[in-house]
């Protein structure tokens, strides 16, 4: 087998190199032209004319070879400069190629307008993952038994996701607090703290530089934090040098309800804010996180209290009515939405399901703070996306928004492709 290697930047070097050679000797060619063309004879006898004669005719054929040599010289620098925009645009197609499998296309957040649009598609990777370990999580969430246990909050499974973070095995994938090994590998200090009763785990980098990221789990309000959460912050902590604070508040089957969570949720931002000023702090949250975050900042803006400096939601499911006909057409991974209806009814407790603190869809926007919402096409929580996106508009609210063609419900945290977007989620919380 023989191998060709290829490095059109040398090739594009030597090309400019050949091209000044070239042009030196074409100058060269003009100067000596008058001189080997046009001799005069030196007496005006026979001889010399003669003499003069011969040389001016072999000055001219010097002239005509070096007129050819010119023009082979201009092909071949052409043909290098093809040849090397020819590699150039084959190892510009293998990288493209490579990115389709590895990553997805960036997709730059775009502030909201009246006509929301997706961009980009899935990386292969991520296509094999959707028709595969989410396709599988979509069959089990609807079959008939799981999903009979689902809208009964005292079921077995329910009870055993509750008590997940307690059992040996389960803890390491639905856990309350990070995996020993995450702390140790990243040389991060985890600490148990807690805010009017509910715990939380506040994960500090080696060397914290004064940021704060209030990071609320999803889980659909019956999951505790899975791995991939304490993954994601643990990571964020350790590349941004930002203190991660993560709530672990009490899960539906657990009794909790919006009007008791969202308060609470509020109150622990703004306990932030006011050790460390506005502009030190944001909010993360993903999914059912990303609901309670968007409706615990509503809370602050409707009490007249400060807000933080920015917040990024991932996949916020923002009417818990479900109600919107477009969802129909969302081949999602989630329970069925009419189980996701039931469970929110018991989220609302008191409270209807239109309210703000339940759906924060239904509340005002003005008064928040900038804000990046990350969805996808296939994302169950999109279709109502879209509408906040227009109530943003109209409301003046500084909300931008990733929308991304074929990604699912909360791709950033459970896909591959969402590992390429984090960088850009910490500057745009400032983290």
């Amino acid at each position: 087998m023989s191998y060709v290697i290829a490095a059109p930047d040398m090739m594009t070097s030597a090309a400019t190199d050949l091209a000044t050679i070239g042009s030196d000797l074409s100058a060269a060619h003009t100067a000596a032209a008058a001189q080997t063309t046009g001799i005069l004879a030196a007496a005006e006898d026979e001889v010399s004319t003669a003499i003069a004669a011969l040389f001016s005719a072999h000055g001219q054929g010097l002239q005509a070879l070096g007129a050819q040599a010119a023009a082979f010289h201009a092909q071949f620098v052409q043909a290098l400069n093809a040849s090397a925009g020819s590699y150039a645009s084959a190892e510009a197609q293998a990288a493209n190629a490579l990115a389709n499998i590895f990553a997805a296309p960036a997709i730059t957040p775009v502030p909201a307008t009246l006509n929301p649009t997706f961009s980009g598609t899935p990386s292969l990777l991520t296509k094999i993952e959707n028709a595969t370990v989410l396709q599988a999580l979509k069959i089990f969430f609807n079959l008939p038994p799981v999903d009979h246990q689902l809208v009964n909050l005292n079921s077995p499974l329910m009870t055993l996701f509750a008590d997940a973070p307690n059992i040996p095995g389960l803890k390491l994938l639905l856990g309350n607090s990070p995996p020993t090994f995450l702390p140790l590998l990243l040389g991060e200090t985890v600490q148990q703290t807690s805010y009017q009763g509910m715990p939380v785990v506040q994960i500090t980098p080696a060397h914290p530089d004064g940021d704060y990221v209030v990071a609320i789990h999803g889980g659909a309000g019956f999951l505790p934090p899975l791995i991939f959460h304490w993954i994601d912050y643990s990571m964020m902590a350790f590349q941004t040098g930002a203190t991660i604070e993560v709530p672990i508040y009490p899960l539906v089957q657990q009794g909790a309800t919006a009007g008791v969570i969202i308060p609470k949720i509020a109150g622990l931002i703004e306990s932030e804010i006011t050790a460390h000023g506005a502009s030190h702090v944001s909010v993360l949250g993903d999914s059912a996180g990303g609901t309670i975050g968007l409706s615990s900042v509503e809370y602050l803006v409707a009490h007249n209290e400060t807000v933080p400096g920015a917040m990024v939601l991932l996949s916020p499911v923002v009417d818990l009515t479900f109600s919107n006909p477009a969802i129909g057409s969302i081949n999602s991974w989630l329970p069925p939405t009419s189980t996701l209806k039931q469970i929110g009814q018991s989220w609302a407790g008191g409270l209807p399901v239109t309210d703000y603190e339940v759906s924060p869809l239904y509340g005002s926007l003005q008064g928040l703070p900038p804000t990046t919402i990350y969805a996808g096409s296939q994302d169950i929580a999109a279709p109502d996306l879209a509408i906040l996106q227009q109530n943003a508009v109209t409301q003046g609210a500084p909300i931008s928004f990733v929308l991304a063609t074929g990604e699912t419900h909360d791709w950033i945290p459970v896909t591959t492709d969402g590992l390429h977007y984090w960088p850009q989620i910490d500057q745009e919380l400032g983290a």
